[in-house]
């Protein structure tokens, strides 16, 4: 078997690294919009700026064309733009250190694919940590997942207005472990599947009749938060997530380095080596930052 040693080229080991998952790592895009931004003055963001985020508003029914006062110069006052900061200021990493006398029968590939993983799920787990009530005030109480079901998610836009309120192609629904196996157990959906078993996002029962045109998700890093979540409902637009244009400058006699692109988001690959011990340095990292975009663009769902 092909091995890829710790002295390969390291765009090499940049590409190999993020070939195959072993652990689960959800993907942000359901419930977050990736930033990748310019700064005012135009220049690339990097580490330690501020992204805005601009958020509308505009409510209220048309109104009647008189031509005496030529009211189609007259505004409407209910727009509004409201603008979000997002300082880029997270910085995640993970340290590798082969010793000097391995590195010609190290394959390097297991290892980095399983730390950038590492560093992946580590930025899911900080972003979904702001899913909380303080922040997305909309919940639903969908029950325990042994009652949870096809029925419960139809329902879910009877309960919750704010939930019609998304446009239906971006209407999507994110469910933990528990409940998303509590929903696959539901015959209306194992009998839909029989000749041919599709995932969630494709069944046509809950994308069809439930109008999550978005798709459905199992997602392996909801936490409860202390707060009995279990899933959500998204436009895709409740937290904005800035990531840099330009990562630090790479002197080639310091540090070599390589851009991975994996879950959306590109992480940085360095390698150097120690002098003092001869040990190869292998450092895999995430600089973003994350806030509340639209607090209207996740609706919670709890247990209880």
């Amino acid at each position: 078997m092909a091995v890829t040693l710790a002295n390969a080229d390291i765009n090499v080991l940049a590409a190999e690294a993020c070939v195959q998952e072993n652990l689960p790592v959800d993907d942000l895009r359901v419930h977050a919009l990736n930033l990748n931004a310019l700064t005012a003055g135009g220049s690339p963001s990097v580490f330690g700026d501020t992204v805005k985020v601009p958020i509308y508003a505009a409510s209220g029914a048309a109104t009647v064309w008189n031509k005496s006062t030529n009211n189609y110069e007259t505004a409407d006052a209910s727009q509004s733009v409201t603008y979000k900061n997002v300082s880029i200021n997270t910085r995640k990493k993970r340290t590798i250190i082969i010793d000097e006398l391995d590195e010609l029968r190290t394959d390097m590939t297991p290892i980095l694919r399983l730390e950038l993983e590492n560093v992946a799920r580590t930025m899911v787990a900080d972003v979904n940590a702001i899913i909380l009530n303080a922040n997305f005030a909309q919940n639903v109480i969908v029950g325990a997942d042994t009652a949870f079901d096809s029925d419960v998610v139809i329902d879910l836009r009877k309960d919750n207005a704010q939930i019609r309120k998304y446009p239906t192609s971006m209407r999507k629904l994110a469910l933990n472990v528990d409940y998303s196996v509590a929903l696959q157990r539901d015959p209306v959906i194992k009998n839909h599947n029989t000749l041919t078993p599709v995932g969630l996002p494709s069944n046509q029962i809950l994308t069809s009749f439930a109008k999550f045109d978005g798709g459905l998700y199992e997602q392996e890093q909801i936490g409860a938060n202390g707060e009995n979540l279990v899933g959500f409902a998204t436009n895709g637009c409740g937290i904005a997530i800035a990531t840099p244009m330009q990562w630090q400058n790479n002197d080639p006699a310091t540090y070599e380095q390589s851009v991975i692109t994996y879950n959306g988001f590109d992480f940085l690959l360095r390698r150097h080596k120690d002098k003092a011990t001869g040990d190869v340095v292998f450092n895999i990292e995430a600089q973003y930052g994350y806030a509340v975009a639209d607090e209207l663009g996740i609706t919670r769902l709890v247990s209880a």
